[in-house]
């Protein structure tokens, strides 16, 4: 697959290093030289200039991306950025971080898809500090669902994913044992130290908090 990067600050160094060690073809780009040295394991191509800049972005290769990501240090650029890629380019994939959670409704609303670095982390501090059986939480699309990840209880321990009882609203996709994740069938039981992944419904949360009461799972997640 083919990403052009729009921004070489921490996280778009990150990801850039992350999807070409994954083997994608990964083009960077940023209006300042002194931000590549951000790069220490990165042999995909480097373009210096204005993200903005149509031409330059053709010079990236992004008529034939298969993926654009803005991450910028401005809201403004990300979005300009996202919308000339996904509107004049047609680049089949378009993910644009944003800061402010306001504008990230605003930016959902012209059809594209966000990413708000500063609520995602607000929600993941908060978890951790009130629910301490909650690892992980993940705002999907406009928030109807939300992924997590939880440690289970006691008493859930000997029993297999059938006689949890769990309803439609939260379903388990992974079970994560040792280091290892697999996607357990209903009669996998769970271990001591297990942790569950799985995607619930945010409007179903009191009903679901109250169900997962009865098996000692962790609640109060979102």
């Amino acid at each position: 697959m083919r990403v052009v990067i729009a921004g070489c600050g921490r996280v778009g160094a990150k990801l850039a290093e992350l999807l070409e060690a994954e083997g994608h073809e990964v083009i960077i780009v940023d209006k300042n030289r002194s931000a590549f040295n951000r790069l220490e394991r990165f042999n995909g191509k480097k373009v210096l200039g204005n993200s903005i800049d149509l031409d330059l972005l053709k010079k990236a290769g992004i008529e034939t991306a298969d993926a654009f990501t803005a991450v910028t240090n401005g809201d403004n650029t990300n979005l300009m950025c996202a919308q000339i890629a996904q509107k004049i380019f047609n680049v089949p994939k378009v993910v644009c971080r944003v800061y402010d959670p306001k504008r990230a409704e605003l930016y959902y609303d012209l059809g594209l898809q966000t990413v708000s670095s500063t609520s995602v982390g607000a929600r993941m501090l908060r978890n951790v500090i009130t629910n301490p059986k909650v690892l992980r939480t993940y705002h999907l699309g406009d928030g109807t669902v939300e992924a997590l990840e939880v440690k289970i209880g006691k008493n859930a321990v000997g029993k297999t994913v059938s006689e949890l009882e769990l309803p439609k609203e939260f379903s388990i996709n992974a079970i994560i044992r040792n280091g290892n994740s697999f996607i357990p069938d209903k009669t996998e039981k769970l271990q001591e130290n297990d942790q569950i992944f799985g995607v619930i419904a945010s409007k179903m949360t009191d009903k679901i908090k109250t169900l997962l009461d009865v098996t000692d799972f962790a609640v109060n997640y979102v």
